[in-house]
């Protein structure tokens, strides 16, 4: 009578366990959505930025400090699609020139960075 108590109270334990990882492994994947939902926010704020043409050098620095956030941004990615994404906007960022900011040019560069951006959207959906 003692053994089969026992072994009752341990199938109780195991299946109280059993909730207990259930409830974990559901909260650490609603954290990972809400770790997602935050990176994609900041990303697509950074990839937003458009370059001021009025002053070309200004204009480079600070889109290459936006493509180092981005980049940033991409190492905390734990989602392989999301980080390639990421990285895909940040590489067309930082690779920005004086060129691609000329006017006549800009808006090739542009179309390159919203075919980042797009990508970039499709892994946050």
């Amino acid at each position: 009578m003692a053994t089969a108590l026992l072994a009752l109270g341990l199938i109780g334990a195991v299946s109280g366990c059993e909730a207990v990882q259930q409830a974990s492994d559901t909260a650490n994947q609603v954290g990972q959505a809400a770790d997602k939902a935050q990176l994609c926010v900041q990303a697509l704020q950074l990839a937003g930025y458009t370059p001021d043409t009025a002053n070309p050098q200004a204009a480079l620095e600070e889109t290459q400090k936006k493509a180092q956030e981005l980049n940033d941004l991409a190492a905390k990615a734990g989602d392989t699609t999301l980080k390639d994404a990421i990285q895909g906007v940040s590489t067309t960022m930082s690779q920005v020139t004086l060129q691609d900011l000329d006017p006549q040019s800009l808006a090739t560069w542009t179309q390159q960075k919203l075919d980042q951006v797009a990508k970039l959207s499709q892994a946050c959906s």
